[in-house]
């Protein structure tokens, strides 16, 4: 299982850079230290995904799924790139947050859904491409869109998230 664990600590091939705004010596030293600090909160059972499996969730749902027709009929096998997109956007989620299900998709992408009932959910399809698209039921009103994924969740998204899982 190294392939699981190196994707629970973010240090897995291929591995993604923390997001950074600087490109200095002293900006990513800066970058890499909040990055640890931010893992070893998240493998708090309070406060992080890496204790209520949801990297395991998702390397489960990779491995039965990455070749195709996963789902006995013509399914596209789910891409290593949409699997370390949705860890990358998993990672970026904020301390705290509800943990979304995962599934995957009959086209490939990996599926990350936020549902409280039936009139207040939120799907997020995540892309090899890096695209996030989005659909969420709120009561009567929906919204729904295509945002990039550049290492942290669009704000239209977080917002959905909150709107979703408030009282």
């Amino acid at each position: 299982m190294t392939f699981e664990m190196t994707v629970a600590t973010g240090r897995y091939s291929g591995g993604v850079a923390p997001p950074t705004r600087g490109a200095s010596r002293a900006a990513r030293y800066v970058a890499a230290e909040a990055e640890k600090g931010r893992e070893h909160l998240q493998s708090a059972m309070a406060f992080g995904l890496f204790g209520q499996k949801v990297f395991e969730d998702l390397c489960l749902i990779f491995t039965e799924c990455k070749e195709p027709g996963w789902d006995g009929y013509h399914a596209e096998p789910v891409s290593e790139a949409a699997f370390h997109s949705t860890a990358q956007f998993l990672r970026a989620l904020p301390l705290g947050m509800p943990v979304p299900t995962i599934g995957a998709e009959a086209d490939g992408q990996l599926t990350l859904e936020w549902y409280r009932s039936p009139r207040r959910t939120l799907s997020v399809s995540v892309s090899a491409d890096g695209e996030l698209h989005y659909a969420a039921l709120i009561g009567a009103s929906k919204a729904y869109g295509t945002e990039p994924f550049f290492g942290e969740i669009p704000e239209v998204i977080m917002n959905l998230i909150v709107r979703i899982m408030a009282a």
